[in-house]
């Protein structure tokens, strides 16, 4: 089943070109990892990609030609670089996670914070005074909560020690979701990969394959 099609895409990020007449697929349950060096339009496609997609009130990005078509019924949970600042101060971690599903009982958000790292009374913690790897780890617990069919992630493991990590790389690998990877990790899109669309020169280069079988084509 196809989550997503895009046909003849050009993208401005500013007053420079990103991309020109880009045509890209995704199937659902795939995780694509884009790749490419910083300023190649990574971020602006995820994000305009988006923007055509139900449900999601994010700042557009919009196209400058071409068609974006997602699939019916997708749900999308997004995980932003600059993530911190979606936590609202002034809360429990517990509280704000409970939030997003009133009908989940503390057993169950204990087991999803478990899941990523906090430990028993960190539950407990303030929001204001969790750190930038925290942060990320509870918007990973926000998500699983949710169960979005499409799961975007850009550089998520920015502000991540390798124990969390490894939490998310286990979490990928068990998701049913459709999910896009902007990542320079090499070691996560290696494990978690199945398909690469690397970005250079305005172009995508579509690989369906993994990460290693990429490499090795390229070597």
């Amino acid at each position: 089943m196809t989550t997503l099609v895009a046909e003849k895409v050009d993208l401005h990020y500013g007053a420079a070109q990103a991309l020109r007449g880009v045509s890209l697929s995704a199937e659902a349950g795939k995780v694509t990892a884009l790749m490419g060096r910083n300023g190649v339009g990574k971020t602006t496609l995820v994000r305009s990609l988006m923007a055509g997609a139900p449900g999601v009130e994010e700042e557009r990005f919009p196209i400058d030609a071409g068609s974006v078509e997602w699939g019916h019924e997708v749900s999308i949970g997004y995980f932003s670089q600059d993530h911190k600042d979606s936590i609202e101060p002034g809360m429990t971690v517990l509280d704000w996670l409970h939030q997003f599903d009133p009908q989940a009982g503390n057993e169950e958000l204990r087991g999803l914070l478990g899941q990523m790292l906090f430990s028993g009374e960190e539950g407990m913690k303030a929001t204001e005074s969790i750190s930038g790897g925290e942060a990320a780890r509870l918007l990973f617990c926000k998500l699983m909560l949710q169960k979005p069919n499409v799961l975007v992630f850009d550089e998520p493991t920015n502000h991540l020690d390798l124990e969390s990590i490894n939490a998310l790389n286990i979490a990928l690998q068990k998701s049913q979701a459709t999910v896009f990877l902007v990542a320079h990790d090499h070691d996560l899109i290696e494990e978690v990969a199945t398909r690469i669309w690397h970005f250079e020169n305005g172009k995508i280069e579509d690989f369906k394959g993994a990460y290693e079988e990429y490499a090795a084509a390229c070597a």
